[in-house]
């Protein structure tokens, strides 16, 4: 179980480097919009998503924080 809740506090991390990396890009932000999976799955009345990318950080955090609580 230990493990299990270290590789996703490791995964996390991983993923919240990745998404400050596309935030601080922002031509690679654009391309990322573009896709046509995301176009696919995103809906027309959401926010773009480099504006939602630090709500997913702070989602992110707290997730973060209840898998340090779980070890």
């Amino acid at each position: 179980m230990t493990n299990l809740v270290l590789v996703l506090a490791v995964l996390d991390v991983a993923l919240m480097a990745l998404l400050i990396i596309v935030y601080r890009i922002p031509p690679l932000s654009r391309r990322l919009q573009t896709m046509p999976v995301v176009q696919r799955y995103w809906r027309p009345n959401w926010p773009e998503l480099r504006r939602m990318i630090p709500l997913l950080l702070l989602v992110l955090t707290g997730v973060l924080w209840g898998l340090v609580i779980l070890l």
